[in-house]
Order: structure tokens, then sequence, then C-alpha cells
């Protein structure tokens, strides 16, 4: 799944308490110290063999926030994950397990913003279990690399997901059916986008949006970022849902990119001079 923030007219779980309930420990790469908060543990597919399902172990700098996994199943924790590591700066620590559980047989590393390092061998480190791995992983895991060392301890429930993220509280009153007002104004701002109309495009936009865009126009270059953003716009959106006050809207919105896939997101807007303008759009897509 991949994270846009799209503003219209420019250029573009787990709660830590739990923690799942036990991760404790540091690596050294390269000369960062990097400290592990919260963690994950299934038996997922096998990346090389999508049909095995062996057990995988995932350490995190950052902790999950609430809700992050729930709902998902272990086929869906890794794409999660990475979407967190990105999203939060999160280093994130994967440790691949042979089919019996008893040794580490692949790492990988991410440390941001894009130093990546993976190890694979018959064993990696030194995997110690207090007992054989079923309902809970329960051990410590270290490594002594010339470039990466590591000591960690973990207590974690094998493919947990933790509670639902709590619904957030309403600021403002429903909007009707298509979003109301602020939704006219972003599904303008859509049709514009996608025709590449840029003086529409600015009458919809924030004072400050605006002004950006108008500077960019001048650039040699405004040709392509039109196009860039004429290709990150939604194929087909609608307005499912929203709420406002006097001062600002939130549009909640879903539909298709133009590769098919479906893609949902917030469209924020305040009010300006008497009429909404489109302030921030967040979409998030998923790949087919």
């Amino acid at each position: 799944m991949a994270t846009r923030v799209v503003v219209p007219l420019l250029i573009l779980g787990l709660a830590s308490a739990s923690a799942q309930a036990g991760v404790k420990g540091t690596c050294s790469f390269k000369g960062k110290n990097l400290v592990f908060v919260d963690g994950v543990a299934a038996m997922a597919p096998d990346p090389f063999e999508k049909t095995k399902k062996i057990p995988q172990l995932w350490f995190m700098s950052v902790a999950l926030p609430v809700g992050a996994l729930a709902g998902k199943k272990p086929d869906e924790f890794d794409d999660v994950l990475t979407e967190h590591s990105f999203d939060k700066d999160s280093t994130s620590l994967e440790l691949r397990l042979d089919q019996a559980g008893t040794l580490v047989e692949m790492l990988q590393l991410y440390v941001p913003p894009g130093t990546s390092q993976s190890m694979s061998s018959n064993e990696v480190g030194k995997l110690t279990l207090k007992a054989p791995i079923k309902a809970r992983a329960t051990g410590s895991w270290t490594l002594a690399d010339d470039d990466m060392k590591c000591n960690l301890s973990f207590d974690l429930v094998m493919g947990a997901t933790g509670p639902a993220a709590p619904a957030p509280k309403p600021w403002g009153t429903p909007l009707p059916a298509g979003g109301g007002e602020p939704g006219k104004v972003y599904m303008a701002m859509h049709r514009a986008t996608l025709a590449g109309d840029v003086d529409a495009m600015l009458k919809m936009a924030t004072k400050e949006r605006a002004a950006e865009m108008q500077k960019a126009r001048k650039e040699p270059e405004f040709a392509g970022m039109l196009e860039m953003i004429k290709a990150f716009e939604p194929a087909e959106v609608h307005v499912v849902s929203g709420q406002a006050n006097a001062q600002k809207a939130e549009l909640i919105i879903a539909g298709k990119d133009s590769d098919g896939s479906s893609m949902t997101g917030t469209a924020n807007l305040v009010m300006e001079g008497g009429a909404w303008r489109i302030e921030k759009v967040e979409t998030k897509s998923k790949s087919k």
C-alpha cells in the first residue's frame, strides 16, 4: 500500500503499551545505535516460497500506533510494517526463521532515510528460545558481525493484531450525501486537475497554495510537474462522508487510480473569503 500526501496544486496494532508486551534491546550498525521498542511475530509466507509459512519476527524503533494491525492477516503484516517504517522514520529489523523455528536464516534491516542491510546463511546470529514457538515467541537473539551487532530480547504473541483504533471523535457537523458545498469544491478540483486546468485549480486553492503554484508556474519544468500531478490524481473518486464547522471541512473519499487500484483518503478544506478552498488531500492506494 502506498501513501501519498497531495496538495492538489502542488507537487507532490498494536499499542506500544502492549509493545507486544516485550521487546528490549539494541543493534549497532555502522556507528549508529538502534534502540528497538516494539515488535510483532507471526507465521507468515516465505517471500521465496509463498505457499510455505515460516516464523517471522519484526522489531521497530518507533512503536506501532493502536490499531495498526487490527483486522489484518499475518500475510499483510509485512506491508503494514514497511509502511510504518517509511511514514514514521522507524528503523525496522525483520528476522526470518527456519520452518522449525529454531534458528534465524535471514535478516533485513532498514534504517531511515534509506539504508538497508540483509544477511542470509544457514544460521544468522544466535537465537535462544525459552520454549518452542507456538502461541508465543519468547527468547533472545544476538549477532556479532563486523558491520552489525545486536542483543535483543522479546516476548511476543504469535499473530497478535492488538486492539482496534478508537473511533475519532467528531469535531463538526456531518455533511450531507456528496459532501455538501465542500464536496462540490473538491469534485470541481478533481475535474480541473485531471484536465490540467491550472486557472481553475488556482481558484479553488487556499491563498498560500495558489501563491506557491503561481511561483512554480514560472519554472521551465512546470509542464512536467503538471503531468505528474495529473498522474497522481485518482481516475475515479467520490465523497463517502464528511464533517464541517464554520472554519474547516474534512471529506472522506474513495475511488480508483488510473491503474484500477482502489484508493481511499481525506480532503481537507478551509473557509477563505467566504468560500471553501482545498488545503490538502491525502490518499492511500492499494495495488491490485
